[in-house]
């Protein structure tokens, strides 16, 4: 893995917030409309939250990503994951041993026909899925995002689409400071969860 870019985020304070704990009310409000691109903390480092196909392409020109990957679906809880995914009752009984036990997974599975419904009708199925038509559907990614996934979903049935909040190639090494240049520049809001990133994997 190369070398990461490590940021000074005082060049980014407009648009950067601390994380509280509770759910980040203008995050989501973001992602609630359109084309919103949120920087959001998880258990493994820091990831780019979208919600339609404006934000998706926001996210690919920041990355300078392929889009021919499958793409990744944030799942708040088993019951959304029920709606839009194929389970088996096996992978039903992993997810749910996992979501139990707080431990995140994510598997690539094909979509439910009448799951389809609830991607947006805007273009965002072609980058949301590969040649396959599948997704990587993850659950308890951290409670930050799983904050924002639980409320969409509530709220209008709506999906969070995440991708890695570092250019492709590059990690982050679950620092803010890490999310590189051009994701900081295009984000809307920066949602800073280093002690909580830290928390979960300290080392």
């Amino acid at each position: 893995m190369q070398d990461v870019e490590m940021l000074n985020m005082e060049d980014y304070q407009e648009k950067l917030v601390k994380w509280q704990g509770d759910v980040q009310e203008d995050g989501l409000n973001l992602l609630l409309g359109d084309g919103g691109f949120v920087v959001t903390p998880t258990k493994v480092g820091y990831i780019i939250s979208t919600s339609d196909k404006a934000g998706l392409e926001r996210k690919f020109s920041a990355k300078n990503r392929k889009r021919n990957k499958p793409g990744v679906v944030l799942v708040g809880s088993i019951e959304q994951l029920e709606a839009v995914a194929e389970l088996t009752p096996n992978i039903k009984k992993l997810y749910q041993t996992c979501f139990d036990r707080d431990i995140l997974l994510g598997c690539i599975l094909p979509w439910k026909e009448e799951g389809k419904k609830y991607i947006p009708d805007d273009g965002s199925e072609e980058l949301m899925t590969d040649v396959r038509g599948t997704s990587c559907f993850v659950i308890k990614f951290g409670v930050p995002g799983e904050q924002f996934a639980q409320e969409l979903w509530e709220r209008e049935n709506k999906l969070l689409f995440a991708s890695s909040a570092n250019p492709s190639g590059k990690g982050n090494r679950g620092l803010i400071e890490g999310i590189g240049s051009q994701i900081a520049e295009e984000a809307d809001l920066i949602i800073d969860g280093n002690e909580y990133v830290a928390s979960i994997q300290p080392e």
